[in-house]
């Protein structure tokens, strides 16, 4: 991704700003704009134009925060491209820009440079992942969101309605409240991970952080990144694609925290040992080839990604042709007590000496944050809390992707090859695999009950008490009994529905928008559908238009029990 431009000196001031757009490809512009100060509330700035917001922007050196940059980005960059700016992948000089765009098209930053100095415009979405509705309610707001019609007609020179023009500010208020206490917490960083690191270091000691975790070679951390995985996230097929009845739901207390308190932390640079791991290691990530058969009334946990005789998202039950992975100790473990396992050979291994309670002082100080906090507070202490340990298995490949014009639409190319040093990739493939096996161990344990997992969440049948966990509201690494369903649906990973006790329906489809969700059953999840209204984004001279699609949902054929 380009490089972003050193800040001035001189602190900027912080806006929250945010667009309201016709929803016409062949009319695609702003019919309404609105920047609030985000710590002087009384300074509100509004218009009717795309032109006016730049002739503020451009006019007021700034640190301006959009929620979904994105989306509103897109129409900026298509105003600088048809107004003389010239994209650069450096330090942006007079009447340049440069951008932080993902490989993936993430938006991170847009910089710019005019005639009166340097703005900066940032995604407040990477620091509070939260609709605008949900930060409302989170950080326990006044101000709420409203409603619009999205879809109205709005010709050139359409003055916005009082309620519409309230709509737009309570948008914009929203963001800029939870950004004043986001940032007056020291979170100023492009990013909520990149946050929770700085703090980390700050509180471990940037000399102790670089003595325990040790930039490694590219080389070695290319190795070591092969052994990184996800959530355990399964439906049982036992049970999958049917009507079942009643049941609960439990949730681990902060998960990820929980196993980066508990357990030993791979500290500084391994040693590589040809073959296996030797006698008495207990930390390690080797390379295996292997055949493997799942042991009876045993819950399969091996995923094989980049192969072409496996779906990367499927656990194998069965793998009759050696194949070649990297794992950790955590999960070898686990295969072994959940497979019969044929380890043809070991390729190579990484052996660690481990830390203990490395984390804990980091740990403890936001548990009671949270602890003893409501709102705003209490939100910043979670995203502490939950984001740390991404950020140490953080992509070395950053080649981001650039905007041009092309047919007088800005189109996203790929840039130049760029790469970063590693943070230290060990740590999050061990806390991963810790997470794992604490939500397998405990869907094992429970395994005549067990219907569905997703990374910290257990969904079992049944109301009686389930076995051999630590159930508890509050305690760091405990079991919470999140509520009991009458009725439920899993059809695979990141699809199912219950009728919670009470009647409210919590149906979760990945890919699904919440306002079509809102509106199912566990009944529907039965057959297969088609449905409308989810949005898309299309982009066309001007910026962007988000246009209704369909999605398309196919039920899971019911399976036996046993």
């Amino acid at each position: 991704m380009a490089r972003r431009s050193r800040s001035n000196k001189k602190a900027l001031p912080y806006f929250s700003a945010d667009f309201e757009t016709t929803t016409d490809p062949e009319d695609c512009r702003v019919w309404w704009w609105g920047a609030e100060n985000v710590n002087d509330p009384d300074e509100f700035h509004e218009g009717t134009d795309i032109d006016g917001f730049m002739e503020w922007l451009l006019s007021t050196p700034s640190f301006t925060y959009f929620h979904n940059l994105a989306f509103d980005g897109s129409f900026i960059i298509d105003w600088l491209l048809n107004n003389g700016y010239r994209h650069v992948f450096d330090q942006p000089m007079k009447n340049e820009f440069t951008t932080l765009i993902s490989n993936m098209g993430k938006f991170y930053s847009i910089t710019i440079v005019s005639d009166e100095g340097r703005v900066e415009l940032r995604d407040s979405i990477k620091k509070i992942p939260l609709s605008v509705d949900r930060i409302s309610k989170a950080f326990k707001l006044e101000t709420q969101k409203l409603d619009i019609d999205y879809e109205m007609h709005r010709p050139k020179g359409y003055q916005p309605t009082e309620h519409e023009r309230q709509y737009g500010r309570n948008d914009v208020s929203i963001v800029a409240q939870a950004l004043r206490l986001t940032l007056s917490t020291g979170m100023k960083k492009l990013t909520v991970g990149a946050d929770a690191l700085e703090e980390y270091k700050t509180i471990v000691g940037k000399k102790e952080f670089g003595r325990l975790f040790p930039t490694l070679t590219a080389e070695m951390d290319d190795e070591i990144r092969k052994a990184y995985r996800g959530g355990f996230t399964y439906a049982d097929p036992r049970f999958a694609g049917r009507m079942l009845g009643s049941g609960l739901v439990f949730d681990v207390n902060s998960l990820y925290p929980s196993v980066m308190y508990f357990n030993p932390i791979p500290r500084g640079v391994p040693d590589y040992v040809d073959g296996a791991p030797p006698p008495g290691a207990t930390h390690y990530i080797t390379n295996i080839t292997f055949t493997a058969r799942i042991r009876e009334g045993h819950i399969p946990c091996i995923q094989i990604k980049r192969s072409a005789h496996f779906l990367p998202t499927e656990y194998q039950t069965k793998i009759d042709e050696p194949i070649t992975v990297s794992v950790t100790s955590v999960d070898l473990e686990m295969w072994k007590k959940h497979y019969h396992l044929d380890i043809k050979s070991y390729n190579g291994t990484f052996v660690f000496e481990t830390v203990d309670g490395v984390f804990r002082d980091y740990i403890d100080k936001w548990m009671a944050v949270k602890a003893n906090s409501t709102g705003g507070m209490r939100e910043i202490a979670k995203l502490h809390l939950n984001s740390l340990y991404g950020k140490f298995a953080t992509n070395t490949n950053v080649t981001g992707k650039y905007p041009v014009l092309k047919n007088g639409v800005v189109t996203l190319k790929l840039g130049p090859a760029e790469t970063r040093p590693p943070v230290y990739t060990p740590a999050g493939v061990f806390i991963t695999a810790y997470a794992r096996r604490e939500t397998l161990t405990a869907a094992q344990a429970n395994y005549d009950r067990f219907a569905y997992a997703d990374t910290d969440s257990m969904h079992l049948l049944g109301t009686e008490p389930p076995k051999n966990i630590r159930v508890h509201d509050s305690d760091l690494g405990a079991w919470k009994c999140e509520g009991a369903f009458t009725r439920a649906v899993y059809v695979r990973a990141k699809q199912y529905a219950e009728t919670m006790e009470g009647g409210h329906e919590a149906v979760h489809i990945a890919g699904l928008p919440s306002n079509i969700a809102s509106h199912l059953t566990p009944e529907d999840l039965l057959t297969d559908h088609t449905w409308h209204g989810k949005l898309l984004p299309r982009r066309v001279p001007g910026g962007i238009v988000l246009e209704p699609t369909t999605f398309s949902f196919k039920a899971r054929k019911e399976a036996h029990h046993g």
